[in-house]
Formats: C-alpha cells, sequence, structure tokens
C-alpha cells in the first residue's frame, strides 16, 4: 500500500462511521497538486495525536471523501515530551525554528520575551499554520501548541514546578551527565540573538534551572534549539 509523501489535515468532526471528508484546501493539494484520485490510499492525521489510512472513495467539487482504513493512535509522535522556551529572535529564523521543531516532534513552544530580544510578538496566525504544515510534511498527528509570548520572570513565576533547562555557552556541563537521568519530559529554554543577560542568568539560576553547554562554538537561537532538541531525543531513546 503506497501512501502520499505529505499527510492530510483532517479535522475531527469530518470523520464518522469510518468516513471521511477534506476541506477545500486540503481537497485542492491532493487532486491539483498531486493528482490523487478514486482508489488512492491517502495518510490523515487530525492535529490531535491521531493518524488514519484511508482511500478515496468519491470527488466531487472541492470536496474528497473516503473510507477509513485503519486508525493510528500517536502516529507519528515520540514517546518522550519536549517543550522548547526560545527567547524571541528575529522573524525568519524563528519561523525556521517552528518548522524544525515540529519536525523532530515538539509538544509545546513558550515564546519568550528578554532582555536581547529584537522583537516582542509573533504572527500567530502564520506561526500555526508553519506549524500545521510541518506536522504534514513529517506524518506526525500532533500539532505543537503555540503559546503567547511572556516575559521570562513570569514564565518561571507560573511553571515552578517544570524542570527547565537551559542552553548556556558557558556551562559547565554538557548534555552527557543527563543520560543517566531517568526522565521522559524535558523543558528547554534557549536564549536569543544576543544571548542571556546576567540578570536573567541569576533569575534562572535562583529558579532551578539546569544549565548545559553544547560545546565551544557560538551558535545562532535556532541552531541551538534545533540541535538541543535532538539531543534531548536521543536521550529519551536511550532510556
Amino acid at each position: 500500500m503506497k501512501f502520499p509523501e505529505k499527510a492530510f489535515y483532517v479535522k475531527q468532526y469530518n470523520i464518522e462511521n469510518g468516513l471521511f471528508s477534506l476541506c477545500e484546501d486540503e481537497y485542492y493539494h491532493a487532486t491539483k497538486v498531486l493528482r490523487l484520485g478514486i482508489g488512492d490510499t491517502i495518510v490523515l492525521i487530525d492535529g490531535k495525536s491521531t493518524g488514519y489510512f484511508g482511500v478515496i472513495d468519491q470527488l466531487k467539487k472541492k470536496t474528497l471523501s473516503g473510507t477509513i482504513k485503519k486508525v493510528i493512535s500517536n502516529l507519528g509522535e515520540n514517546k518522550n515530551t519536549i517543550c522548547i522556551f526560545p527567547g524571541l529572535f528575529k522573524k525568519s529564523r524563528f519561523e525556521i525554528l517552528l518548522e524544525k521543531a515540529t519536525e523532530l516532534g515538539v509538544k509545546e513552544i513558550h515564546p519568550i520575551i528578554m532582555e536581547r530580544s529584537i522583537v516582542s510578538s509573533i504572527n500567530m496566525d502564520r506561526c500555526n499554520k508553519i506549524l500545521i504544515s510541518a506536522a504534514k510534511q513529517s506524518r506526525r498527528s500532533f500539532f505543537p501548541i503555540l503559546h503567547e509570548p511572556k516575559r521570562l520572570d513570569i514564565l518561571l513565576e507560573k511553571n515552578k514546578n517544570c524542570n527547565y533547562h537551559a542552553c548556556h555557552l558557558e556551562a559547565k556541563q554538557n548534555l552527557s551527565i543527563q543520560k543517566s537521568r531517568h526522565a521522559h519530559s524535558f523543558n528547554i529554554i534557549i536564549g536569543p540573538e544576543g544571548g542571556f543577560s546576567d540578570q536573567e542568568l541569576h533569575l534562572m539560576e535562583d529558579s532551578g534551572v539546569l544549565f548545559f553547554n553544547l560545546g565551544k562554538r557560538r551558535l545562532r537561537s535556532e541552531t541551538a534549539a534545533i540541535a538541543s532538541i535532538a539531543l534531548f531525543n536521543e536521550i529519551a531513546e536511550i532510556e
């Protein structure tokens, strides 16, 4: 059974009694771009952690519908839970991070307004569209939850019981020591393009944040975030 490379977003209310239908945008991509037709197999995701394998039964004007053949919980999802807390940085690079974090399985994204952030807001609608597109491309059934930007002090105060790890060039330890810690839930703080301020470092230290480094090279914020996510994924797999 051959499936298209890209999955399609199906809203939960468009699945009923073993049947599915797609909205106009998804219909267009399936029929006009990928040239799928009646009898072709298709991968569907609902954005809430469920995936489906289906067969196209009917094509009408702007409407595609078919039969669900298999339901798979957590299709394309990791066993661990990773949330990232990136300091806001340049729009083009932040959008790269959104895409790659989705592909790597991140569950939640909490943008932080930091002292050295060059922006203080994001276009939530545009960012969520990027998350959905990346999830469809990588065939993961859960769409990451994007939160409104917050200041670091508010974030730490609101989530006192979270175990945070912050990527910092001058940290004394790397992630190797984490392999001895049995955990499958990680919260990763990444600084903005100018790095953390002294005040932010003191605030995180006082809040019990654990610091780690990714080596001696100075990395761009999105690179540090992507590398950190990949390494924490590896830690969970080892355990």
